[in-house]
Order: structure tokens, then sequence, then C-alpha cells
């Protein structure tokens, strides 16, 4: 990894606002994605309810998605990006003041809509603001910046709700909020970048249709729905599929810390090699992590060792795809389409995680967890398959760029 190709992407301008706004607002997300629900069941919610926190956070961003385009045409990239990072982290403030189920329902509704922008927007302006020849850097930079907050706080959330009263952790939400001196900024940066003028013949790019689009990318998508799909399921289950809190713990921390390493990593390999190869061996490496975490599960001395090293395995893959596959739809797609994009790949990444988590549950009740990842490891298996045998997908006729 070639510290001087960091370095140039870091120098780009604004790249390290975009580090920094994401760095907050995905603290926020990271530190409240356990402990809301939590929160519900010190009100008396039951399991229901507090899985209904995570329903509705992950629905108001999806619908939140889908709204960004709209929003950015007309308040522009600097209020939208202040738009969601107020709406991410100050309704925090207002959950804290109640444990009853309506309230936090409503308010993290209002925090789900301001990840739908942030997500989007974060992706887009990777893209966007990558130097030439380095959107794969500039992807796995920022890919690196918003992990680390879960590697910090996923694993610590036990502790720290076990320490602290859950009100003043759940007012620490407030953390997006401090992204604003920065968003007036990178909003900026980004519209000298996208808005650029008609090419010297008067014609101006036009995105392509929608569907269009989506034809292009549908691999990528299809791999990053599956992979995220086994993250979402550990990520959710860890403590119910381990025999210690510790083990839980330092397993999450296993897969979280070496998924934002292979984000950052094979996002700087995107710009290096073809992104087929670097797919189908990510694929390879989920398949036996999920292969190694079922045996684990089903043997009943708790093989430890097996269950750290698939969650490693697949820690690997969780995050090495998620950098390499929206650098390979952006690229399908061609620039004029970087807003489809973006918001596709955030809606697979999400629909994966919540889909993941609902499979591995109706697996779990109606076999064993082992029954769950053994199938996901097969799935896994096939997507190799389908990786390798599958036709480049064409990203259209030529288009005139419209960056400079």
């Amino acid at each position: 990894m070639s510290e001087r190709a960091t370095e140039s992407v870091l120098r780009s301008p604004g790249i390290p606002h975009l580090l920094t706004v994401g760095a907050f607002c995905f603290a926020g997300l990271a530190l409240l994605l356990p402990v809301s629900p939590a929160w519900a069941v010190a009100g008396g919610a039951d399991e229901f309810g507090a899985g209904l926190v995570t329903a509705v956070l992950m629905t108001a961003t999806v619908l939140a998605q889908l709204c960004v385009r709209t929003t950015l045409r007309t308040i522009g990239w600097p209020r939208t990006l202040a738009l969601g990072a107020l709406l991410l982290g100050l309704p925090a403030l207002l959950q804290s003041l109640s444990d009853h189920l309506l309230a936090i329902l409503l308010t993290t509704a209002l925090r789900g809509a301001g990840f739908g922008i942030v997500t989007v927007c974060g992706a887009t302006a990777a893209a966007a603001l990558a130097p030439r020849g380095r959107q794969g850097a500039a992807i796995g930079l920022y890919g690196l910046a918003v992990a680390l907050p879960q590697v910090a706080l996923t694993p610590a959330a036990p502790w720290l709700m076990g320490t602290f009263a859950l009100p003043a952790i759940v007012a620490c939400g407030v953390l997006p909020v401090l992204a604003l001196p920065w968003t007036r900024s990178l909003g900026r940066a980004v519209e000298a970048r996208t808005d650029a003028p008609p090419a010297e013949d008067g014609r101006i790019e036009h995105p392509d249709p929608t569907t269009t689009v989506l034809r292009r990318i549908l691999l990528p998508l299809t791999v990053l729905l599956l992979v995220t799909a086994a993250g979402g399921a550990v990520l959710t289950f860890a403590p119910q599929f381990t025999s210690t809190p510790t083990l839980a713990a330092t397993g999450l921390l296993a897969l979280t810390a070496t998924a934002a390493l292979a984000r950052w990593g094979c996002g700087e390999l995107a710009d290096r090699i073809a992104p087929r190869p670097v797919t189908a061996l990510l694929a390879a490496t989920a398949c036996a992590g999920l292969a190694l975490i079922a045996l684990a599960v089903r043997a009943d001395d708790g093989a430890v060792l097996a269950l750290l090293t698939g969650l490693l395995l697949l820690g690997a893959a969780y995050g090495g795809l998620q950098s390499i596959t929206l650098v390979q739809a952006f690229d399908l797609a061609g620039a004029e389409n970087r807003h489809v994009t973006s918001v596709a790949w955030n809606i697979g990444y999400d629909a994966g995680t919540g889909l993941g988590s609902l499979a591995l549950g109706l697996a779990a009740q109606a076999a064993t967890f082992s029954a769950g990842f053994t199938v996901m490891s097969v799935v896994m298996a096939a997507t190799v398959l389908a990786v390798v045998i599958a036709r480049t997908p064409s990203p259209g006729p030529p288009k005139r760029q419209c960056e400079p």
C-alpha cells in the first residue's frame, strides 16, 4: 500500500472534511445502534419492541436515501449535509429524555432520515472528490473513517451500558452535530467538482435511466447484499451464539477491526488490479469464514479458535467487498450516474444487513445457528461461481466526463 498514494488523496480538496464528517456521523450511529433498543427495554418494551427500534431506523434510512437527490437539487450540498448531521444527532438529546417506546421510535425515525442523507452523500462525495486514478483509495479511506467508530463503540457498548446511566449514553448520540463546522466546506468542494460546465460542443451529459444503471451494477450489488447479510447476522446474534459475553465482545472486535482494515486496503487495491479476481477471492474467504463459524457454533466444547478464525475471515471479506463493490459499481455506472449508484449501493447494504439478521433468526428458530451459517456458506460458494463465470457488464458507450 503506497503512502504516497494515500497522501495524494488526503491532500485532495474536500477529502479531509469528508473523513471528519463521516467519522462524527457514524460515531453517533454506532453508539446508539445497540443502546437505543436497550433503552426501550429499560422502559418496559419486550424483545419485539427492541427489534422494532432497529427496523424503524433502517426503514427511515432507506426512505430518506430515495429522497436525497431532490433534497440536493432544492437546497444544495452544504445545507443537505448539515441537515443530515442535525437529523442524525439532535434527536438523541430528545430520546434521552424518555424511555417510552413511542418516543424512542419517533426519534429513531428522525435519526434514520439523517443517516440516509449522510450515507448517500458520503459515498457520492468520496467518488466525486477522488483525484484522477485514485477513486478506490478515496473510497477506502472513507470506508476506514466510517468503520473505525464501529470498531471502537460496538464491542464497548455492553461495558458502557453496564458502567454509565443509559440516558447519558443516549445523549452522547448527539456526536454527529459536531460535524457541522465541516459540512459547509465539504459541500462546496463537492459542488465545485460536480457542477462542471458544458462540453466545448455545448452538450451536457445526462444520467442514464435508472433501470439501465441497475442492470450494469447488478453483480456487485448482489455480492454486497450477500456479504452484508452475513455480517449483519453476526453483528446481531453474536451474544446468542457465543458461550460468554467476553467471547462475544472479542468476536465482534475481530470482525469489525478486520473489516475496517480490509475496507481501507481493498480500496487502495481497487486502483491497481481488476475487481473480479479480488471479488471472487473475498467471496471465497467469506465462504470459508462462515463454514468455520458454523462448525465452531455446532461444537459442544466451544471451538473458540475456529470461531475467531472464522470471524476474522468473514471480517476481511465483509470490509473488503464493501470497497470493491462500490468502486466497481461506480466504474460500471459512469460518472454521470453516481447518485443512482450511491443510492442503490447503500440500499443494498442496509437491505442485506436486515435480511441477514432475519434469515439467521428464522434459521435458529427452525433449526440451529449452525444450520443458518452453513446455508450462508453454501450461498457464498455459489456467489464465487457466479462471479467467475459471469460476463463483464458493459458500462455503455463512452461518454464525455463531467468532471474537470
